[in-house]
C-alpha cells in the first residue's frame, strides 16, 4: 500500500484557486517538469477488503529552481552596490601605519615566498601566495620582517596598503556576489539588495578584509564556490550545455580555492554534497531521466565536484613547493627525507651499517624533533634521580653521539669481523662524551608522575661496569625496500626501530614536552609503557665503525676486517613533490589538533552568534582596532537561522495532521533556498565544537555570510503579503538599523580617532574588552614624556670581563655555529645568548632550530 505524501496539499481535495497556485509556481520555478500517473484515491478498498494498490506520482522539483537572466537594471544595481562596497572596504586603509595582529605572520610569509626560502604553516598556501604577489607587484623585496605587533611600515618602506588592498577587493567582491546568489534563488532585486547592504556594512566583516590577513581570501572562495553553485541551479533546465558545465566546474574550483587558504573551506563539501545527494535522489523519482542519463549525472557531480577541488588544492601546494625551493627556517619541521629536497638542506652521508662498537646519532623519526642527548646536567626534579640527564635535542652535536656495546655481562665474538646490531639484540648505549650508559629505574621523568612512565638517566662511574637497568633491547619496526637486510638489522637513515628496556618493559620515548630552564628547555625523553610507535619510533642518522674499536670484543679485531673493503654508505633520499605535499598535509592535521593554548581573547563557538565579545587587533594613540562584528547583523540573521527551524519543525507536525500552510505561496522557495544556507550555516558552525583546538571569532564568519542570507530571505518571507508601502518601510527600516550599529562601531573597524566617553558608551555587553584607555583622554591615548638624561659612559673592558664572568656562571649547552656577542651600548653591555625556542600560536606551530647542513661522517 503506498501512500504520496510528498505534499500535504496532494492529499486534500484542490479547488480550481489551488491549482492556478500551483501553475504559477510552476512557471516561476521555470520547470518543464516530468510526470508519474498520479493518485486520485490513494487507497480504495477491493471486494476481498484489501487495500488496491495504485501507481503513486509526484512531480519531481528541485531544491531552488530559477530561469534567472541578469537584466539591464540587474546589472546597474550591480555597479551601485560595487562602488558602494569598495568605498566601504578601502576607505582608510593606511590606517593604521604599523604592523597588526596575524599580519605579524602573513607578511612576514609574504616575503618569504618573494625570497623563496622555505617556512612552514599550519594554513594551506593559497592566501599567503596571493599576499605574496600582491607584496611583489607593489615592489616589496621580502626584506621587512614583519616580526612585532606595531612595528612601522613607513620607517621601512613596505608597501603596506597595496597588501591590504587585495583583501579589502575581495571582501568587496562578496557584497555584490550576495545580490547575484539572492536573485539566483528566485527573490527579487529589493531582498537582493536587501542581502548585499547587510553584507556589505557589517563590521566584522569589514575588519577582517582590511588587513593582511587569511580569512578574507577564505570567505571570498567560500561565497564565489555558492555564488557558482546557486548560478549551477538556474542552468537545471539546460542540463549538460556550456553553461551548466560552467557553472558546475566553476563551484569545484572555488571549492578548491576555499580548501587551500584554509581548512575550514572544507566545510563546503558537507554542504553541497548534502543538496547533489537529495537533488540526485529526486531524479530518481523523474521518469523522463534515464538510467543512463542519471549516471551521467553522477558522474559529472563527482568530477565537478570531487575531482576538481582536488585537482586544485593540489596544483597550489605544487605551486608552493616550487616557489619555496631554498631551504629556511622552517625546515625543523619537517623530516629528513623533506629536508634533503630543498637547496642548501640537509645533505648527509654516513656508514650504512651499524656494528657493535660502531659511534652513532639516534634520530626521532617524527617530525619537527631532534636527537637523542646528555650532558653533564643532572636532573633536578623531586621526584627524579638525580643522576645525568638525557633529553631530545635539535642540533646535530657530539653530545649525540652513542656508542653501541654489547648487554651488561655480555660479550660479542668479532674474530670473523665486526658484528651488525640485528633485531631482537640486548644492547647498551654509552655516552661518548660522559661516558655514562643510557638508562632507566623505577624513577619519574621530569614532567610525568604516570605510574607508567619512568626517567631516562645517565648513569656510571669510573671502576663501575654498569648493570642490567642499562640493557635495551632492540625492536625493529620496518626497512627500505630496496635496501635488502634493512628490515632483519639496523641500516643507518634507512631501519626504522624501538628501543625497549629489559627490566621495565618501556619503550624510549619522545614525549614532545618542553623541560624547564635547568634543562634548557630541551624536550624530555623518557621511557613508557605500551606507548604508540609514532613517538616513539628512532632511527641512525650518523654511524661509524672507528678504526682502533675494541668495544667490549672477544679478540679485539673490531674494524680491521673491513681494512681495505669499501664502506657502503646511506643517505636520505629526497622525497618528491607529491611526498612533500603528503608529509606537509599530515603535518597541519597534526599542528591544528596540537594547537591549544590560553590565548585571551580566543572564544568558543557557543559564543559567536551571540557576539559574546572580540578580538583586539591593535591599540594607538587616540584609536583601537578590535574585531567585533555588527551586533545588530550578527543577533538578528542568528534568529533568522532559529525561525527557520522553528518554522520547519512546526510546519512538519501540521503536514502529518495534513494541514497545509502554504506561508503566502513561497513555502517551497523559502525552505529550499534559506533551508540550503541554514544547511549551510551548520555545516560551517557545528563542527568547531568537536574541535579541541584554539578558535577566535574569525572563525565564525563563512557560517555568518550564510546566516544573513537567511535573514534576508526570512525578511521577504514575512513581508510577502505585506503592502508594497508596509514592506518597504520594513526594508528600509532594516537598512537604518544596519547602518546605524556599523556607524556605531566604524570607530574600532577603522581606528578612528573617538573619545573614552564615546567608548564606554559603545559597550553594549560588558563583556566587549576593547581597551578605552586607548581613546582620548584615556591613560594610554598619549606619549609619555621624554626624559633628557645624560647617556652613560661606555662600559670599560674590566666592566665587559666582569659581566662575562658572570655569565658563565649560569651552565650554557654548547651550540654548533653559534657566537656569544658581547655588545657594548649606552646601557652598559648586553650579553645575547641564542637558544632553541618552540613557538605555538594561532597562525605558527614552528620549532626555531637549525640543522647541520652537510655531515660526513
Amino acid at each position: 500500500m503506498t501512500v504520496d505524501m510528498d505534499n500535504a496539499d496532494r492529499l486534500k481535495p484542490k479547488g480550481h484557486s489551488m491549482k492556478q497556485q500551483q501553475q504559477q509556481q510552476e512557471e516561476s520555478a521555470g520547470a518543464a517538469q516530468s510526470r508519474v500517473p498520479k493518485v486520485s484515491n490513494p487507497i480504495q478498498k477491493n471486494g476481498t477488503g484489501c487495500g488496491e494498490v495504485r501507481v503513486v506520482s509526484h512531480k519531481h522539483t528541485p531544491l531552488f529552481f530559477s530561469r534567472w537572466e541578469m537584466t539591464s537594471t540587474d546589472v546597474l544595481a550591480l555597479l551601485a552596490i560595487s562602488v558602494v562596497a569598495v568605498v566601504v572596504r578601502c576607505y582608510g586603509l593606511s590606517t593604521p601605519g604599523s604592523v597588526v595582529f596575524d599580519e605579524v605572520h602573513f607578511g612576514k610569509f609574504a616575503g618569504k615566498y618573494i625570497n623563496g626560502t622555505y617556512f612552514y604553516d599550519l594554513h594551506p598556501p593559497l592566501a599567503k601566495m596571493m599576499f605574496a604577489v600582491a607584496g611583489k607587484l607593489a615592489g616589496y623585496d621580502g626584506v621587512f620582517d614583519f616580526k612585532s605587533i606595531g612595528l612601522d611600515y613607513h620607517a621601512a618602506g613596505v608597501p603596506y596598503v597595496a597588501m591590504r588592498l587585495m583583501p579589502a577587493l575581495l571582501g568587496a567582491v562578496t557584497v555584490p556576489a550576495s545580490f547575484v546568489v539572492a536573485r539566483a534563488c528566485g527573490y527579487a532585486a529589493d531582498t537582493a539588495a536587501l542581502a548585499a547592504l547587510l553584507v556589505c556594512f557589517e563590521n566584522g566583516l569589514v575588519t577582517q578584509s582590511r588587513l593582511i590577513l587569511l580569512d578574507s581570501p577564505l570567505v571570498f572562495f567560500t561565497v564565489l564556490s555558492l555564488t557558482a553553485w546557486s548560478m549551477f541551479w538556474t542552468k537545471q533546465g539546460q542540463p549538460f550545455s556550456r553553461a551548466w558545465w560552467f557553472w558546475l566546474l566553476t563551484t569545484g574550483a572555488m571549492m578548491g580555492c576555499a580548501a587551500s587558504c584554509k581548512w575550514v573551506g572544507l566545510f563546503l563539501f558537507p554542504a553541497i554534497g548534502l543538496s547533489t545527494v537529495a537533488d540526485l535522489w529526486d531524479k530518481i523519482a523523474d521518469l523522463s531521466i534515464t538510467p543512463a542519463k542519471w549516471v551521467s549525472h553522477l558522474v559529472a557531480r563527482a568530477v565537478g565536484l570531487l575531482a576538481v577541488p582536488f585537482a586544485v588544492y593540489m596544483l597550489w601546494f605544487y605551486v608552493h613547493f616550487a616557489v619555496l625551493s631554498k631551504t629556511g627556517d622552517g625546515r625543523a619541521m619537517m623530516t629528513p627525507e623533506f629536508q634533503a629536497s630543498l637547496e642548501g638542506g640537509l645533505n648527509v652521508t654516513t656508514d650504512r651499517d651499524v656494528f657493535y662498537g660502531s659511534e652513532i646519532r639516534i634520530r626521532s623519526s617524527n617530525a619537527a624533533s631532534g636527537y637523542l642527548h646528555s650532558h653533564t646536567h643532572n636532573w633536578q626534579h623531586e621526584k627524579g634521580s638525580g643522576q645525568q640527564q638525557i633529553t631530545l635535542y635539535s642540533f646535530a652535536d657530539q653530545n649525540n653521539i652513542w656508542v653501541v656495546e654489547p648487554a651488561f655481562n655480555k660479550t660479542i665474538d668479532t674474530s670473523n669481523g665486526p658484528v651488525p646490531v640485528s633485531d631482537g639484540d640486548l644492547i647498551r648505549l654509552r655516552h661518548k662524551i660522559t661516558d655514562k650508559y643510557l638508562h632507566s629505574h623505577d624513577k619519574k621523568p621530569a614532567l610525568s608522575s604516570e605510574d607508567h612512565k619512568f626517567e631516562l638517566s645517565g648513569y656510571g662511574f669510573p671502576g663501575f661496569d654498569g648493570d642490567s637497568n642499562d640493557n635495551f633491547r632492540v625492536e625493529i619496526l620496518s626497512g627500505d625496500k630496496a635496501m635488502e637486510g634493512s628490515d632483519k638489522t639496523i641500516q643507518s637513515i634507512y631501519t626504522r626501530f624501538r628501543l625497549i628496556h629489559r627490566n621495565l618493559g618501556c619503550a624510549v620515548f619522545n614525549s614532545r614536552k618542553k623541560l624547564p630552564k635547568w634543562a634548557f628547555e630541551q624536550i624530555e625523553v623518557n621511557c613508557m609503557r605500551n606507548c604508540r610507535p609514532k613517538m616513539s619510533t628512532w632511527h641512525v642518522e650518523f654511524a661509524r665503525l672507528p678504526a682502533d674499536n675494541s668495544t667490549n670484543t672477544s679478540n679485539g679485531t673490531g674494524a680491521d676486517a673491513q681494512k681495505g673493503a669499501s664502506v657502503r654508505k646511506a643517505q636520505y633520499r629526497p622525497l618528491s613533490v607529491w611526498g612533500k605535499i603528503g608529509e606537509y598535509n599530515r603535518l597541519m592535521a597534526n599542528s591544528n589538533a596540537h594547537l591549544t593554548g590560553d590565548h585571551p581573547f580566543a572564544a568558543r563557538p557557543h559564543h559567536w552568534p551571540w557576539l559574546r565579545r572580540g578580538t583586539a587587533y591593535w591599540g594607538g594613540l587616540g584609536n583601537v582596532i578590535y574585531q567585533l562584528g555588527n551586533p545588530l547583523v550578527w543577533w538578528a540573521s542568528f534568529a533568522a537561522v532559529v525561525i527557520l527551524f522553528g518554522m520547519r519543525a512546526a510546519l512538519f507536525l501540521l503536514d502529518k495532521r495534513q494541514i497545509s500552510v502554504s506561508l503566502g505561496g513561497q513555502r517551497r522557495r523559502y525552505f529550499s533556498a534559506a533551508g540550503f544556507f541554514a544547511m549551510a550555516w551548520i555545516c560551517h558552525y557545528v563542527p568547531f565544537f568537536l574541535m579541541g583546538r584554539e578558535l577566535f571569532i574569525h572563525h565564525y564568519f563563512p557560517a555568518l555570510w550564510m546566516a544573513i542570507l537567511v535573514l534576508a530571505f526570512t525578511l521577504d518571507l514575512l513581508t510577502s503579503r505585506m503592502p508594497s508601502v508596509v514592506r518597504w518601510s520594513v526594508y528600509i527600516a532594516a537598512a537604518a538599523v544596519t547602518l546605524y550599529g556599523f556607524h556605531t562601531f566604524s570607530y574600532i573597524t577603522y581606528a578612528r580617532m573617538w573619545t573614552k566617553d564615546a567608548c564606554v558608551r559603545a559597550k553594549w555587553l560588558s563583556t566587549w574588552d576593547f581597551d578605552c584607555e586607548h581613546a582620548i583622554g584615556g591613560a594610554r591615548s598619549t606619549k609619555p614624556p621624554e626624559t633628557l638624561t645624560s647617556p652613560p659612559p661606555p662600559p670599560s673592558l674590566v666592566d665587559i670581563l666582569a659581566a662575562d664572568a658572570e655569565l658563565q656562571k649560569a651552565p650554557a649547552e654548547p651550540k654548533p655555529a653559534e657566537a656569544r656577542a658581547v655588545t657594548a651600548t649606552l646601557g652598559g653591555p648586553k650579553h645575547v645568548h641564542v637558544k632553541p625556542k618552540f613557538i605555538n600560536t594561532e597562525s605558527t606551530l614552528l620549532e626555531s632550530v637549525s640543522n647541520a647542513e652537510h655531515v660526513e661522517l
